[in-house]
């Protein structure tokens, strides 16, 4: 069977035995593991590159809707596209952002060196002198299935690993607590195993990879 949202919603009902168990459900929770699995390494399917163009006297800047983490930023002169600034190394966490500059408009307008990330928005420590580009390398929320046909951002051979999220998700939501656990098990080592195969065959290599159960750990 082709890779798609279709097969996946069959799979699963496979794997819980009912074949009339609805579909929304069942889509949402394949999303859900998709969103699960995507979070646990910097995977190039979810890498977009953007431009956007500040205005003179702005300090914001709204966030894409499916931006999840900045990689790099650099801003590009107005009239010379070739004389750029990468500002990437200037970011501050929210605290030591707004403890240095608390009210950044109150600042005269300048080429900003630091800036953060707070709500959907970046922050730039000043208003901006002039109208720059902004180039924004981030990664990205994936995008959720909804039709059929739809086919996962993650390659193909994350096939069994989705099933298996959204499997557990299944069981817990019909009450079979014990069954979710010993799927969750399965899911979270399929998942291992592929996050360390992806990331040794990669120039990331397996200090990046957050294995699932704990998130926000690095292991490597």
């Amino acid at each position: 069977m082709a890779y798609n949202l279709l097969d996946l919603r069959a799979r699963v009902r496979t794997k819980i035995k009912d074949t009339s168990y609805p579909a929304s459900t069942i889509d949402g929770f394949i999303n859900d593991a998709i969103a699960e699995i995507s979070g646990l390494f910097p995977f190039r399917n979810f890498q977009k590159i953007i431009d956007g163009d500040l205005t003179v006297g702005e300090y914001t800047y709204d966030q894409q809707a499916d931006h999840e983490t900045t990689i790099k930023l650099i801003l590009i002169d107005p009239v010379n596209s070739t004389s750029y600034f990468d500002l990437t190394s200037g970011r501050l966490t929210i605290d030591k952002f707004f403890n240095s500059f608390p009210v950044p408009d109150s600042q005269g307008n300048a080429q900003p060196a630091y800036w953060t990330e707070y709500g959907d928005q970046l922050y730039f420590n000043c208003p901006v002198d002039k109208a720059y580009t902004l180039r924004q390398l981030y990664q990205k929320l994936p995008t959720e299935l909804s039709d059929d046909a739809d086919v996962p951002e993650l390659p193909s051979i994350f096939r069994e690993a989705i099933v298996l999220g959204a499997t557990y998700r299944c069981e817990e939501e019909r009450g079979n607590y014990d069954i979710a656990a010993i799927v969750n098990n399965h899911f979270s080592d399929k998942v291992g195993d592929l996050m360390t195969r992806f990331a040794n065959d990669t120039l990331s290599g397996p200090d990046t990879v957050v294995m699932p159960g704990v998130r926000g750990e690095i292991y490597g």
